[in-house]
């Protein structure tokens, strides 16, 4: 339906709290008329009262899922039942950055057909308000983009049933495919979106656990997800191979990371990296030069390095060696079954699994079953 109009998805669970700031965020905005709202609450509580009050103000409905499905599958959820030419998303504790925050988005995607997808700027807040970190050129988070929905439709681009970096598969998978003259991407410098940091976030809590757990395990899974799909659409793009090659350099450095500074989860993260190499990797490897694979691996290399986060860490693995045990280790898909098993029979992984299940990203943590 070409009729000009944003639908915003709203995934909410537990969101009571926090809601109102988003709605309000909206309430303000230049282009009110233009916009629908759908809050899609994810099994937890009930919206009936504020639909009611912000419903004097905009178009604004609640649907109610029977099973908690997690942020990704609400908002697709969401995405299949609306209609209108254009959406975009919010999360429910967060706000637009000022009222022309999505006048902004939808005048950087009408300004040409070929733009399937407009990205803009966002701020991540600190705890205090103050502190913020601005992200650009981002296709990772759904913060801050506006989508063609007719564009969407017809790859059939939809969400996963992973609880982590479920956002990260969808754009990488947008990415791919955006990769001619006709189907593109647009980036834009203004901030439209603030993203509001929580002290007890998933990302915080337990001492950092999430990142070098559920996420490393999202993240492949959600590498592989958009790669496989981008695939079949684009067979002989030269632009998924370099992303399958910079996926895997990115594994090698995240493994590092995760020995030194988690390595109750070596053996799990390491059969993450072999299932991704067997499932992608290994199928373009002889199209890989080894001159390509040392410029990729210098430029991966220098960007690590820059970014800090291998300050005082010293890899216990080279590249070759990394390499050399993916190409000989045995690869079975329900390996990653046996080594849950062993984590559970250990008392400090243990109670880390119940740390999965308080984080509330996956109800039983990530190893309830592998994507």
């Amino acid at each position: 339906m070409k009729d000009g109009k944003i639908d915003i998805i709203i995934p909410a669970y537990k969101a009571q709290e926090t809601i109102s700031r988003t709605l309000s965020s909206i309430a303000i905005q230049t282009i009110i008329d233009k916009l629908e709202i759908t809050i899609v609450n994810d099994a937890f509580g009930d919206y009936t009262d504020l639909v009611k009050t912000f419903s004097k103000f905009f178009k604004v409905r609640e649907l109610k899922l029977e099973n908690n499905v997690g942020p990704g599958l609400a908002r697709q959820y969401g995405i299949d039942h609306t209609d209108h030419e254009y959406f975009t998303c919010i999360d429910a504790d967060d706000t637009f950055a000022s009222a022309i925050a999505l006048e902004t988005l939808l005048s950087g995607i009408e300004e040409n057909e070929v733009i399937k997808c407009c990205s803009a700027g966002f701020m991540q807040l600190g705890d205090d308000l103050k502190h913020l970190v601005p992200h650009q050129n981002d296709m990772v988070w759904m913060f801050g983009k506006i989508y063609r929905r007719e564009w969407i439709k017809k790859y059939k681009i939809h969400f996963n049933d992973t609880r982590a970096n479920e956002d990260t598969g969808y754009n990488m998978w947008v990415k791919l495919l955006c990769d001619n003259i006709t189907e593109q991407v647009r980036f834009i410098p203004e901030i439209v979106y603030f993203w509001h940091n929580k002290p007890d976030s998933i990302t915080r809590i337990n001492d950092g656990q999430y990142s070098y757990d559920q996420c490393f395990c999202g993240w492949t899974d959600n590498m592989i997800y958009a790669i496989q799909n981008a695939k079949k659409a684009r067979p002989f793009s030269g632009q998924v191979t370099q992303q399958i090659v910079g996926v895997l350099l990115n594994l090698y450095y995240y493994y590092i990371e995760t020995v030194a500074r988690k390595p109750i989860f070596e053996r799990q993260n390491w059969e993450y990296i072999k299932k991704f190499y067997h499932k992608c990797y290994k199928r373009i490897e002889e199209d890989i030069t080894d001159e390509v694979f040392s410029q990729m691996f210098s430029m991966a290399s220098m960007e690590k390095h820059q970014s800090g986060t291998l300050i005082g860490i010293v890899p216990h693995i080279g590249i070759r060696e990394f390499m050399d045990k993916l190409h000989t280790e045995d690869y079975s898909e329900d390996a990653i079954y046996q080594i849950w098993e062993d984590m559970k029979q250990d008392e400090e992984t243990r109670k880390l699994i119940e740390n999965n299940i308080k984080c509330g990203v996956c109800a039983e943590g990530y190893t309830n079953k592998p994507f």
